[in-house]
């Protein structure tokens, strides 16, 4: 049960007034003690109503379920960062690097807060301080990208789910939408011209063959470069997606951390036949006479290549968007793409390409016209026949 103690005062023994203790004007005077997990403890205030309301909470939360105990009050937001970060273990490395970088953005500001205080408000007023790279020479930083303030935003919520599982705090005060919200980027597809441009000024046959696998299975680029000999499989025309590598060319999980089966055929399945011939099933199934590939020797052949093709500021991730339209306009329905893409619904398929469905949008009308007169066809053909046979009763 929870009391309140003057620790200023001492009882009168003649049971009169109290007087004046030892502790007479030294420290917080009001001391709330309470029973909590079967110890003893308590919490000093400077003013009596402050204390009489705390004691009363106390014994409310306590009774309905919703009491934090005193141990977890002060646990801070890098007291419950090591033990949401062990759970990550399973994770991609890129995802993995992704929160470690929201993290170098959270820590500085509320690492050292307890979770207890930390509320939406505090954080909405922070987000738009955040900042990111240096502009040019001036050594002004641009403000935070709006996908990796959602990042930070992803991981601040975890963090704070992580705490209410804790029984750390009651509730989460952080919501992801409170993100701003990434606005749609222009996505650029290919023609099947600019394809051909661009597979001509390939410095290679194997940079070409890079090319070609992207755009005709719409993997990722860390997808292409993490395939093995072993991935192929000629006799069903079908490569295993079930590695990536990362911008130093080290072997990790997928983005997704899931494995899938893309298919291939005709010129492509040839050539990559000719690529896997005499080598062994762990080799690099794509690299070049200097082995697998870095994200800094692919960027130095691509921006040469792209330059040469007329396709400047091209990323090599388009091709993925690429590889989503020609097979769109190739008759590919969602699930097909989707299966093909990697992605983890047909929901996000159609956010991202939706689109791309648009000429069998513009069709429909004309789909609808030509049922319509069929059915009309089908009941004037019906009821003829009724009549006719109504007529042949009658004969008889």
């Amino acid at each position: 049960m929870a009391q309140i103690v003057d620790q200023w005062t001492v009882a009168n023994l003649d049971g009169g007034k109290r007087l004046r203790g030892d502790r007479w004007g030294k420290g917080k005077r009001w001391l709330v003690r309470w029973d909590e997990s079967g110890r003893r403890v308590s919490k000093a205030f400077e003013n009596k109503e402050v204390a009489v309301a705390f004691m009363g909470r106390t014994s409310t939360e306590q009774a309905d379920g919703t009491y934090i105990t005193k141990d977890k009050r002060d646990v801070t937001l890098s007291d419950v960062w090591p033990l949401w970060w062990s759970g990550k273990a399973g994770k991609s490395k890129s995802t993995r690097d992704g929160y470690q970088a929201a993290w170098k953005h959270i820590e500085p500001k509320w690492g050292s807060v307890a979770c207890q205080e930390i509320s939406r408000a505090a954080v909405a007023a922070w987000l738009p301080t955040l900042t990111g790279r240096l502009r040019g020479d001036d050594g002004e930083r641009l403000p935070l990208s709006e996908s990796s303030t959602q990042k930070v935003i992803i991981t601040l919520n975890g963090l704070l789910e992580m705490a209410v599982e804790e029984r750390i705090v009651l509730s989460n005060p952080i919501r992801t939408k409170d993100a701003p919200r990434q606005k749609s980027s222009q996505r650029r597809y290919l023609s099947v011209a600019e394809v051909d441009r661009l597979s001509a000024v390939m410095p290679s046959g194997i940079t070409r063959l890079i090319v070609n696998v992207l755009i005709r299975t719409g993997i990722r680029p860390g997808e292409a470069f993490g395939l093995q000999v072993g991935d192929l499989d000629a006799s069903r025309g079908r490569l295993r997606i079930s590695r990536d590598v990362d911008a130093k060319g080290a072997a990790d999980d997928t983005k997704t951390g899931k494995h899938r089966d893309v298919p291939v055929g005709g010129e492509l399945l040839l050539d990559l036949e000719d690529a896997a011939e005499g080598r062994g099933r762990e080799e690099w199934l794509l690299a070049d006479s200097r082995g697998g590939w870095t994200r800094n020797r692919w960027r130095t052949v691509w921006k040469t290549a792209t330059e040469g093709a007329g396709l400047d500021d091209l990323d090599t991730y388009e091709l993925r968007h690429t590889a989503a339209s020609l097979a769109i306009h190739s008759g590919a329905n969602v699930k097909t793409v989707q299966r093909m893409l990697g992605h983890s619904s047909a929901a996000m398929t159609l956010d991202i390409y939706g689109h791309l469905w648009d000429e069998e949008l513009d069709a429909l009308p004309k789909a609808m016209d030509e049922h319509m007169r069929a059915e009309r066809k089908r009941f004037t053909e019906r009821r003829e026949r009724a009549v006719r046979q109504q007529g042949d009763s009658k004969i008889i």
